[in-house]
């Protein structure tokens, strides 16, 4: 056959060169057609305008989720009073959206369209072209752009602190500056100078593609000629002159971040930072600002070498000025010198370190000559003994869920201290919140999940010192509904906000919602309150049902114009969404007001990690998981710290308040001023919930860590950490570990006032004696107040493990524990309190017994220890008295069968006659348990003036006692 039969014909030739295709021809002698530029087919503007409706009502339709979570969030801001807040918040981000759109906008395509031009125009002069390219550059800007913006209206908090900036009042030495740059200003020239850097790299990379797609054949070809094109290299000199500005700026942001560093022997910047680190970075940024330049200079005449010469000088700052000259002097000049040349900047992070964590408030004093107890200290300390806690909340946990779970989707998440004024007198109790965990549910069906079990129901409360006679908490609010002993009432015992409700509940419908079971029948309410948005409408009611993905809200018939819908009613996730920029306590804790109303209370924190020298720390910031009865996991950087605020929820209603607590707090301050009306001073805070705030564990757990370092203020001992303190341990619920803070009430050294104060001893760092404890005030008067009591060095006062060891040692105690331990039971030891009484200290710890077929721990006996004695009996009254008896001799250790009952008046022993002049060593004896069991019958009656005249009798009678068998011998 001949080559024209399998030519291809010229119509289909045509059709295909308008799609873009050419017919190959054969190399050997056929002729190539001459190459024609792809012509997209043409679309009328009927059809585009069609393909952007189309794409327009994709877009809306993706985005209704977001559209119905926008518009909910709304409505649940306004309704708890925040609608000022959301709109403010919401301003903000979108004015920094659209300043960081425009302005990437502006940068990107203000480069990359000029580009496309020059480089479709050198390109047609050499037969290239690039059909298309505009729309898809286009593109590409617009998402990049929306990316960029999007990352800076995140940034939102950060420039809301700066706008509204508050000053620290402390200036910083190094660089004359207030705290507040450091703080509220520096981070945001970090994220500016970053995301600057940014948009400029990328619209630099951007060149790179436009310039070569018009001419992909060349390259294909192996030519680069386009790629050395004068267009490409003047645009990018442009472009990256402007990129290695940036890049010298960011030196001298770095410039600050030397307080930071951790070089030296301190946390900031030591002598080797400000005597080679920060020269070597004003070289680098010289340097690199040299090499802009020279750049620069490139995009109007060819000149390489500038550059590179000035690039490499940089270099050799960086490696060897910045990088070998520093650890060269630390070496061999710095540390042989160490405090002499370092002595300076060691004196800045203890002060600045003190500041940030306010640990310059805590107040020293002397305890003054520790003196063993004596019976007379516990009568001096009547208030202190009847308010003794011997209950642990984690074994209570587990009681009050077998006690008072009552049915199992019932839980307690914790057990919280507290005090309450009762009949006249202040008495410290235990107080759990009877939650509902819906996952135990027996039918959890859409109805009962969302309509029916709605809520928890009541609280349990119990005195710390009181046990009934099987080992059991004496109640004084309990069972359904809430059953109360004592003057508090519980009128409104239903939780709809609390630890445990992380679900939506729809209520004040059409079904009446479980309240509490009752006998075979269950007690049913409807919710009268105001918590939760309205569904008032259908688009209300459409924007849930979008907003939780579920239809029923729409197809459910009981849900009517006046039902609520409830959702974040979990306190700390509703006070996030609200206040994200709070740190919140890991420990919320319930109150009832005078009102019989149930009150969350939740300390939150004002925190940063830019205070300068300030000593870093890691701290909790909250559950792994969703479910806060899981332990704190995660944990966050922070080297400032204040409880700014006392955040107050109401349970049934679940509206929020904030208090400002300190309002010395710079950080605060300056929200307080960009969110008006939004933090109330502390003072209009309802007075039946100021007498129950209470210094938080989490702080002070953080500012006891530090002091045990930083409460050595002379260089040199700071320096060779001749004082060094530590938390001490202690054998808790079978592990040991470093003792928690802990709330008592009693008097401080010096006065006579009982009060409310969170108590942590201290220990020397290589020993396990006790050197110190610090106290926290938290009754209203003093709240706030830090007072840390030293001992005397150079006496021995056992501390929280050592009293551990002789409880131990003891005979008769180690034999009742591996006895129990053998009978298929175990024995968990509650917390060892440390109490100063008097110039005394009495160490109490309470005994648990659990059996292995129940998580019913029982209360069976009470350790009590001084220095020189331990006693365990079944009851504190008992184990004080065996104390008493062995701090004069030998340890004593007995048991008492006297107990506490649920409000009845246990059955009295009968009391041995006294006989008033014994003569013989049966006589003796026989008076001396006569004196002893009066003793203990008083202390049971609260009758203090008889059991102080009841031991001095006992002791009398002993010490002639042991004169008549001296003169026996």
């Amino acid at each position: 056959m001949k080559q024209e039969d399998f030519d291809i014909p010229e119509v289909f030739r045509r059709a295909m060169e308008e799609a873009g295709w050419r017919a190959e021809q054969e190399d050997d002698g056929g002729d190539r057609p001459p190459r024609r530029p792809f012509a997209p087919p043409a679309r009328s503007p009927r059809f585009n305008r069609m393909l952007i409706l189309v794409f327009l009502a994709l877009l809306f339709i993706f985005s209704l989720g977001s559209i119905a979570s926008f518009y909910t969030d709304f409505l649940w801001f306004d309704h708890l009073g925040f609608r000022d807040m959301f709109v403010k918040r919401l301003t903000v981000r979108a004015i920094v959206f659209g300043v960081a759109f425009v302005l990437a906008i502006v940068v990107l395509l203000g480069n990359w369209l000029p580009a496309r031009l020059r480089a479709v125009r050198a390109a047609q002069a050499t037969g290239g072209s690039a059909p298309g390219l505009g729309p898809i550059i286009s593109g590409v800007a617009v998402v990049l752009s929306f990316l960029l913006a999007s990352a800076a209206a995140g940034q939102w908090e950060e420039l809301l602190l700066y706008l509204n900036a508050q000053p620290f009042g402390i200036e910083v030495p190094i660089f004359g500056r207030d705290v507040a740059f450091y703080v509220f200003n520096l981070p945001v020239y970090r994220f500016i100078q970053g995301w600057l850097f940014t948009l400029v790299l990328i619209a630099l990379l951007g060149l790179l593609p436009i310039y070569s797609i018009p001419n992909l054949e060349e390259l294909q070809r192996g030519t680069w000629r386009p790629l050395r094109s004068e267009l490409l290299w003047r645009h990018a000199a442009v472009l990256g002159g402007v990129l290695l500005l940036l890049w010298a700026a960011g030196y001298a942001l770095d410039m600050f971040d030397l307080l930071y560093s951790t070089r030296g022997v301190a946390f900031g910047a030591g002598y080797t930072d400000l005597r080679a680190g920060l020269w070597a970075l004003r070289l680098q940024m010289a340097f690199m600002l040299l090499t802009a330049l020279g750049v620069f200079y490139n995009a109007l005449r060819p000149a390489p070498r500038l550059p590179l010469i000035t690039g490499a000088l940089w270099l050799f700052s960086v490696l060897v000025i910045g990088g070998v000259l520093p650890g060269v002097m630390q070496r061999y000049v710095v540390e042989p010198n160490e405090l002499t040349l370092e002595t300076p900047y060691i004196e800045n992070n203890i002060a600045l370190t003190r500041r940030a964590y306010d640990l310059e408030r805590i107040e020293a004093r002397d305890f003054g000559q520790v003196q063993d107890l004596q019976p007379q200290d516990l009568l001096d300390n009547e208030d202190v003994l009847r308010n003794i806690r011997l209950w642990d909340w984690r074994p209570l946990q587990r009681t009050y869920i077998q006690l008072q779970g009552l049915r199992p989707y019932y839980s307690f998440t914790d057990v919280d201290v507290d005090r309450y004024v009762i009949d006249g007198e202040q008495r410290q109790v235990m107080l759990g919140t009877r939650e509902l965990d819906k996952s135990k549910l027996p039918a959890p069906s859409w109805v009962n999940r969302n309509l029916e079990f709605t809520h928890g129901y009541g609280i349990v409360m119990n005195p710390v010192n009181e046990v009934t006679a099987d080992g059991q908490p004496s109640f004084f609010i309990q069972d359904f509904p809430p059953r109360s002993r004592v003057s508090i009432e519980v009128t409104r015992p239903e939780i709809y906000y609390g630890e445990l409700t992380n679900d939506t509940v729809y209520v004040g419908s059409n079904r009446q919602e479980f309240s509490y079971p009752s006998g075979n029948t269950n007690v049913y309410t409807n919710y009268s309150g105001t918590g939760g948005v309205v569904l008032d409408s259908f688009l209300k009611r459409l924007a849930f049902a979008m907003r939780q993905s579920d239809p029923n809200v729409l197809l459910n018939d009981d849900i009517t114009p006046t039902t609520r819908a409830q959702f974040r009613r979990q306190i700390q996730e509703r006070i996030r969404a609200l206040t994200p920029f709070l740190l919140l306590d890991a420990d919320p804790y319930m109150v009832v007001n005078d009102e019989g109303r149930l009150i969350w209370l939740q300390d939150a924190y004002t925190v940063s990690d830019d205070f300068p020298y300030a000593t870093p720390v890691r701290i909790p910031t909250g559950a792994a998981t969703d479910d806060p009865t899981q332990p704190v996991t995660t944990t966050r950087t922070v080297n400032y710290m204040r409880n700014a605020v006392k955040i107050a929820v109401d349970a049934y209603n679940g509206t929020v308040s904030y208090y400002v607590s300190d309002p010395n707090d710079p950080i605060i301050r300056s929200y307080a001023r960009a969110f008006p009306g939004v933090f109330q001073p502390f003072e209009n805070m309802p007075a039946d919930l100021m007498a129950h705030v209470r210094y938080p564990e989490g702080l002070l757990n953080v500012q006891a860590d530090l002091y045990t370092t930083y409460h050595m203020t002379d260089v040199r001992v700071f320096y060779n950490k001749e004082d060094l303190w530590q938390i001490p341990n202690e054998v808790a619920n079978g592990q040991e570990g470093p003792i928690e803070p802990y709330y008592v009430t009693l008097p401080l050294p010096g006065s006579n006032e009982p009060e409310y104060l969170l108590i942590l001893p201290f220990s020397p760092a290589t020993k396990n004696n006790m050197i110190a404890w610090l106290a926290a005030r938290n009754d209203p008067a003093h709240y706030g107040q830090l007072i840390v009591y030293e001992l005397p060095k150079q006496e021995l006062v056992f501390g929280p493990i050592q009293i551990e060891g002789r409880i131990d040692q003891e005979p008769a105690i180690s034999e009742q524990f591996t006895l129990w331990d053998q009978r298929g039971s175990s024995v968990i030891r509650g917390n060892l309190l440390v109490l100063p009484i008097n110039q005394s200290f009495l160490y109490i710890e309470p005994v648990y017994l659990e059996s292995d077929t129940s998580a019913l721990p029982e209360l069976k006996r009470i350790v009590t220890a001084s220095n020189s004695a331990v006693a365990m009996a079944e009851t504190l009254s008992g184990s004080l008295v065996a104390l008493s008896r062995g701090s004069t001799d030998t340890p004593i250790v007995v048991v008492d069968d006297g107990v506490v009952d649920d409000g009845a008046e246990p059955t009295p022993a009968p009391t041995p006659e006294v006989i008033l002049n014994p003569q013989t060593i049966e006589e003796y004896v026989a008076a001396a348990n006569a004196h002893l069991a009066a003793a203990e019958e008083a202390q049971r009656n609260g009758d203090w003036a008889t059991y102080g005249r009841e031991l001095e009798a006992l002791q009398q009678t002993l010490t002639e006692l042991s004169a008549v068998i001296d003169q026996t011998e």
